[in-house]
Formats: C-alpha cells, sequence, structure tokens
C-alpha cells in the first residue's frame, strides 16, 4: 500500500495549477510532466471529481478548488490508463492500465495495485474495457469475459467467461439491477441470475434477440437505472439506444450519425454523451434521461468530443476526450487543467537558466515524418506555455518540432520543423516568427523542394545559432549573433544532420545519417573565408575515426573536453578531441568495465539515444532498456532506472538534459517528460554561505541532506561543536550529500554540527551549521 500526500492548489480565477515557486525537491524523488489537455473519463466521488488522462488521474475538491496529482512519481504504480470508475460505497477509485494492472485508491489516500490480469496477460492480452461496482465488487469487463474484483480484500474473486459454448467473448460493459447482471458483448446482450448457482457457467446466461425487440449485435454500452436496463447497440455507423422494462426492449434514442460515448447512472439521472460525425459535420451532444423518464439532450457547448458528465451542486462536469475537463455553471463553460506540457511526445530538451523547452515532434529512425503537430512548450517557474497550429496560425503547417535552441543574449528561442522550416519565438512580445526556403538562406530538400526541412540546432559560446538544413545543398547553416545568415558547404554529400555539437576550441561536430559517423570541421581564423577550413569525417574502423559503430544518435562534450559519442552499439569517447583535424588526427575509445563477471566494452550492446553532462562531470545516459548515471570516468555504474524501478513512463529515451543550477534531471521518453532530482549543482558566482536542506534534520527524517552553495568540487569536512570530526567528502559540484550518519554508520547523536569547506589549494572555512534532532 502506498499513502499519497502530494497537494497542488488551483490558481482562482485562472482554473490552472502552478507549483510553488522556489520549492525545495528531496534528493533522488521524481516528478512527472504529464499532458493533461485530453480526458479519458470523470467520476463524481462527493465532495471531489475524479479526471483520467492518458499517464496520470487529478482530483478537483468542489469547495476549495484544490487538485491533487496520482501519477507514477507519487502514488500511481503504471502509465497508460485506460479507464477509470468510482464506486461510493466503498470510496474506492480504481484505475485500470491499458497493459491490464489496475490500481485500487480508497479515500483518495491509500493506493493498492492488483497485478494478476497484468501477469496473466503476458501470454495474451487482456483489455480492460469498463469497471461497474454491485455490493463491494468491482466488475471489470474485459475482451475475455467479466472479473470480479473484492474491493474489501483487494483480490479477484471469479472470471465469467460468457461466450457460445464456453469460448472467450468481448464484454463490453456491465451492471447489476439487483436480481441480474446484465453484459454488453460483441454478440449481443446477454443476462444472469445473481442467485444463479455457477455463474461461471456459461449456460447460466441467456442472450436477447428480437423475441424481446433487440437485435443480436454488438453492444458496446449497459447500465442499470430506475428498475430498467439501457444498453447501446450498434451498427450502420449510427447506434441506438434501447430501453429494457422487464419483459421487451424498445428504442429510447436514435438519430443519424451518432455514436455514444458514455452512459452512466449518477447521483439519480442517467447522463449519456454523443460523438456526431457526418459528411459535413463533427460535433458532439450530451444528453439525460431523468427519473421520470423524459430525456433532454444539447450541444457539448465548447467542446466537441464530449465523454462522461453530470451535474453537482448546480454546475454541469463535462469530460471531453480530446481537450479535457470542463466545469459548466449556468452556461459559463471553464477549464479546469492542471499545469502540463501539450502532449506526451518528448524529441529534444534544452535548458537555459532554469527554463525547460521542449520540442514535442517526432521523426522515425530513418528520420521520415511523424506528423505530429504538437509544438513546442516552455517550463518556467512552475507554469508550461505551450505554441502549436492550435494557437498560432503561423503554425499550422509546422508538424514535426524536433529541435530547440535558446539564445538568452536575444531574448529569443529557435525551434525547428522537420517540415516546415525554423520558428522564432521572441520572449518579450511571445510573437512566433518563422522562416523558410521562400525567406531566408534556407534550402528546400533536394527531390521535395516544397519542404524545408530543419533537424537541429545548437547555439555556441558566442551565441551563434547552427542549423542542420536537411537535405539542402548546404547542411548548415548559422544565425550570427547580430542576426545575420551564414551558410557552409561541405565537401561531402550530407542528407540529414542529425545533431550539431560546437567544442570548446570551436571545432562543429555534426552526426550524419547518409554519411554515417561524425563530421568534424573548423572555419579557421576567418568564418567568411572558406581557404583556411579543414575537414575530417569520422567512421568507425582503425585509421578512420574508431567510431564503435557508424549509426550515431548523441554527442555531448564533458568537463575535461572530451567527446562522448553514442551510437548503435555503445560510446565512443574522443580524448585527444584537440587534435582531430591535425595531420596526426584522433581516434575514438572505448571503455572496458567489468559486469556480472564479463569484460566488455561500455554500453557495447545497446544504442545510447541521450548522452548528458552533470556538474560533476558524470554522465547520464539514456537508451532503449532505460538511464543509467555512470562516473565521470565511465568506469562506474552509480545508478539505473528502468520503467519497472522508477516512475519513467517507457525504458526508450529520447533525450537528457541537465539544469546546472538545481541539479533536476529532465528525462524524455517515448511515454513523457519526468524529472530526477540528482545531487550535483553547477559553481555559483558567489558561493559565501552554503544551504542545507533539510535543517533542522528531524527524528522522522532518514533521507539525505543536501548540502548546497560550496565551492565546485569542494572537499567538506563535518564536525560536532568540540571538532570532533564526524564525516568528510567531496561535492558533487556545489553540492554534497550527508546521509547524517558518522564514519561507524550509525546516526549521528542529536546537536548542532558545523560545516567546512576547502578547495585544492587547502583554504578551508565553515560554512553551514545543521541542526539535528534524534
Amino acid at each position: 500500500m502506498r499513502r499519497i500526500f502530494i497537494l497542488l492548489f488551483l490558481v482562482a480565477g485562472l482554473l490552472s495549477v502552478n507549483n510553488l515557486a522556489g520549492q525545495e525537491r528531496s534528493l533522488g524523488t521524481w516528478k512527472m510532466y504529464l499532458p493533461y489537455q485530453s480526458s479519458l473519463g470523470i467520476c463524481d466521488a462527493g465532495d471531489r471529481v475524479y479526471c483520467a488522462s492518458t499517464n496520470g488521474v487529478f482530483s478537483f475538491d468542489k469547495t476549495t478548488n484544490v487538485i491533487q496529482i496520482y501519477d507514477k512519481s507519487n502514488s500511481l504504480s503504471d502509465v497508460s490508463i485506460k479507464t477509470i470508475a468510482y464506486d461510493p460505497a466503498t470510496k474506492a477509485l480504481v484505475v485500470a492500465y491499458n497493459n491490464s494492472n489496475l490500481d485500487l485508491i480508497f479515500d483518495g489516500t491509500d493506493v493498492y495495485n492488483i497485478t494478476d490480469i497484468k501477469v496473466k496477460s503476458v501470454t495474451g492480452a487482456i483489455l480492460i474495457y469498463d469497471i461497474s461496482f454491485y455490493n463491494g465488487f468491482a466488475y471489470l469487463s474485459t475482451n475475455i469475459g467479466i472479473t470480479v474484483i473484492n474491493l474489501a480484500k483487494k483480490e479477484i474473486s471469479n472470471t465469467y467467461v460468457i461466450g457460445a459454448n464456453g469460448a472467450s467473448i468481448s464484454v463490453f460493459s456491465t451492471t447489476i439491477d439487483g436480481t441480474h447482471i446484465y453484459a454488453a458483448t460483441s454478440e449481443g446482450v446477454k443476462r444472469a441470475p445473481l442467485s444463479a448457482p455457477n455463474l461461471l457457467d456459461f449456460n447460466s446466461w441467456t442472450l436477447f434477440d428480437m423475441t424481446q425487440n433487440l437485435p443480436k449485435k454488438s453492444a458496446s454500452l449497459i447500465e442499470a437505472y430506475q428498475n430498467k436496463i439501457y444498453t447501446v447497440i450498434g451498427g450502420g455507423g449510427t447506434d441506438t439506444l434501447f430501453e429494457y422494462d422487464g419483459t421487451n426492449w424498445q428504442k429510447k434514442y436514435f438519430a443519424p450519425f451518432q455514436t455514444f460515448k458514455a452512459l452512466d447512472a449518477v447521483n439519480g439521472t442517467l447522463y449519456f454523451a454523443v460523438w456526431v460525425d457526418s459528411l459535413d459535420k463533427v460535433d458532439g451532444k450530451i444528453g439525460k434521461i431523468e427519473s421520470n423518464g423524459t430525456l433532454s439532450i444539447r450541444p457539448s457547448y465548447g467542446h466537441l468530443r464530449p465523454g462522461r458528465w453530470f451535474e453537482s451542486i448546480g454546475i454541469s462536469w463535462e469530460s471531453d476526450f480530446y481537450t479535457g475537463f470542463y466545469i459548466n455553471p449556468g452556461g459559463d463553460l471553464q477549464r479546469i487543467l492542471p499545469e502540463g506540457p501539450f502532449s506526451s511526445s518528448v524529441f529534444d530538451i534544452e535548458i537555459k537558466n532554469g527554463v525547460v523547452y521542449v520540442a514535442s515532434g517526432g521523426v522515425n529512425d530513418s528520420w521520415g515524418f511523424n506528423w505530429i503537430a504538437d509544438g513546442f512548450s516552455i517550463y518556467e517557474n512552475g507554469t508550461w506555455t505551450v505554441r502549436n497550429k492550435y494557437t498560432d496560425l503561423a503554425l499550422a503547417n509546422y508538424t514535426d518540432i524536433i529541435c530547440a535552441a535558446p539564445v538568452p543574449a536575444r531574448d529569443v528561442t529557435y525551434f525547428g520543423s522537420f517540415l516546415s522550416g525554423l520558428i522564432e519565438y521572441r520572449h518579450a512580445t511571445q510573437e512566433v516568427v518563422t522562416y523558410d526556403k521562400n525567406n531566408s538562406i534556407l534550402e528546400g530538400a533536394s527531390g521535395d523542394t516544397q519542404r524545408t526541412k530543419i533537424s537541429c540546432l545548437f547555439v555556441d559560446q558566442e551565441s551563434n545559432v547552427w542549423i542542420g538544413n536537411a537535405g539542402a545543398p548546404s547542411a548548415i547553416k548559422m544565425i550570427r549573433n547580430d542576426g545575420t545568415w551564414k551558410k557552409f558547404s561541405l565537401p561531402y554529400s550530407i542528407e540529414v544532420v542529425k545533431r550539431i555539437l560546437v567544442d570548446q576550441r570551436g571545432q562543429i561536430w555534426a552526426l550524419t545519417r547518409q554519411q554515417n559517423g561524425v563530421v568534424v570541421f573548423s572555419y579557421g581564423n576567418d568564418i567568411d573565408n572558406p581557404a583556411d577550413d579543414s575537414y575530417r569525417l569520422i567512421r568507425s574502423g582503425a585509421g578512420d575515426g574508431g567510431l564503435p559503430d557508424e549509426n550515431v544518435y548523441c554527442i555531448a562534450e564533458d568537463q575535461n573536453g572530451n567527446i562522448w559519442v553514442g551510437t548503435n552499439q555503445g560510446i565512443g569517447i574522443f580524448y585527444c578531441a584537440g587534435s582531430i583535424l591535425t595531420q596526426s588526427g584522433c581516434e575514438a575509445d572505448q571503455i572496458k568495465v567489468e559486469r556480472d563477471g564479463y569484460i566488455g566494452y561500455l554500453f557495447g550492446t545497446e544504442a545510447v539515444r541521450a548522452i548528458a553532462v552533470d556538474a560533476a562531470n558524470r554522465k547520464w545516459i539514456g537508451t532503449n532498456n532505460g538511464v543509467w548515471l555512470i562516473s565521470a570516468d565511465g568506469k562506474t555504474e552509480l545508478l539505473r532506472f528502468t520503467s519497472e524501478n522508477s516512475p519513467l513512463p517507457t525504458n526508450q529515451i529520447t533525450d537528457i538534459a541537465i539544469d546546472a543550477q538545481t541539479g533536476e534531471v529532465f528525462i524524455g521518453t517515448t511515454g513523457g517528460l519526468v524529472s530526477y532530482q540528482g545531487d550535483a549543482i553547477a559553481e555559483c558566482n558567489d558561493c559565501d554561505g552554503a544551504l542545507v536542506y533539510p535543517n533542522p534534520v528531524k527524528p522522522e527524517y532518514d533521507g539525505p541532506i543536501a548540502i548546497k552553495g560550496l565551492t565546485s568540487n569542494a572537499y567538506v569536512k563535518i564536525t560536532d561543536v568540540a571538532g570532533t570530526l564526524i564525516y568528510q567528502g567531496k561535492a558533487n559540484g556545489t553540492q554534497m550529500i550527508w546521509d547524517g550518519k558518522n564514519y561507524n554508520g550509525t546516526r549521528a547523536k542529536s546537536g548542532v554540527y558545523l560545516v567546512f569547506s576547502s578547495t585544492d589549494l587547502g583554504k578551508e572555512r565553515r560554512v553551514a551549521k545543521i541542526l539535528l534532532a534524534n
């Protein structure tokens, strides 16, 4: 069982949620940055409303407007949610995932995980379509039948396989009226008496047919309400709502081109939602049937793809599959939107001055279009800004935005679209300006001249912006720090520059696709004189550069000026990067490490997708199998995270970026964006004093104690007030971690402890006090 304590507070008037600015994060903790733009459904829980998005759930308190977030970093056991449902009798929220994993949340605080169905799904996918409740049990409608969960015991009690002749059958929805259990299945509507001696026996179940005026066609939804049963039968692109009075079925609601998406009895009323899809109209409607049988239906004003909805305390609470969660008090539609990026798509992450920039497009490994129109997002002071075709007409054709380049010196950030060109975002005015082959020196792709493909961006130390112009005759362009443009001609035929890095020596490293390997070049003493330019193509094999593999994905420069290149078969390191363009040249090295008694190359069997260097010069490595933190020399594995042992949504990593000022490590995955609070912080400009967190250290706290604001890589001593040495260590960047224990491994006694910092030159000073209580 896990208990949830995390709360986020709604900002009055805006109906959006912000993190508390400056709030300390405990070391080693995780945070998920989830999109809440769409809703899989909402549930009324009396004093609150639950809403599910793809990877998380949040609750909204009807009285206080407090929003509480539930996700894999603080409570939930999984990602990729299929549906949720709430049982008022047991106060249980059931969260079902696409992999058939289940979480039960009681009273909004206690979380229990049930993996039985997920484990069974290993040999054959079991899909959960819907959840209903009766008498302390949850009934899961699945693609093999009905699975019953005992909520009190938190375990599976039965599974009913009710297809013809005992075969598995898709059950899309289930309901109980107190006498019978009804199932909407792919064969039609079936029912069985609750008093039947064996509901596991398919012979206990009867299929309705035209004898009772109900077609034997697939039924998608079913609900018991006011001593009647309502079900939805589909056919010909149009659904029909039927009503059963205990003897016969009759049509209750029918309209052309309408598909039912929800049917729920809530607070004494039956609510439903339909999508309208005719040749000339895309719309949504919501309706209800009241206790006297009156049916009413109206448009879902302001959102076109409605789902579950209900009325409570004089307010209409409405969900929408594409645009999220709304309240509608008296026709005044308001959106309830926790802070988050626009989508789970993450291709490139850049961080500058504490601001996070996310490019939310994508291309496949063959650099084909993914046609993702999610745009870009900017995260600053706990607030997300999203720009895409839905917010700016200028971005209507700017799909697959795959790279970002913040330029603080000019107060702009550039984003690159692999379809339509370059975007300049001007922070002061929030203006979006676009560049392509028609209004700049950018060029169209050979054989695809209508498109302007931007594949990568990089900002060098002089605030010049380097641009990969895919498919163009000149594959690399530059916007100089004065705003003028320049193109570079290389003596190689390059289709796509995947990544660009300008090292501390001014050498340009370009990861290529068609040519394979890495092109390194220098423009010499005069950037405008090609006569002093020099080039080299780095490939695999001795004498050709020594890369482990010519399929390269990522590149990073560490604090010693070494260049780390991630390939399809591990990492190549250029310790001699300064001589890469000399006549003697430079070859990549591969680190040999021991693992499980075997000696092999570092990540030699992994496709290394991302490399980031933290303030302690350690390397964060992203692969198709999760994330590693390795020592500065690469020889020691310090941490490893996967989706199985951490909140990572998936194991396939797309990018990693580190906020050097806070130590927060942002990790992009194919399932969304998360961060890990690391312990390495970059050097500060003024480190006269150190900050200790937490301080005082209370008796119930047994986590790491962070001492930050130290001189970079300082040697640190901790003593008691009498001067007795308790602990000593070395900072990771400007931060050191103490576990509160002495050299004997026992917790230090209650009292005041002094922190002394010294440099390599031996200069020592007291920088902080720690109050520790037991």
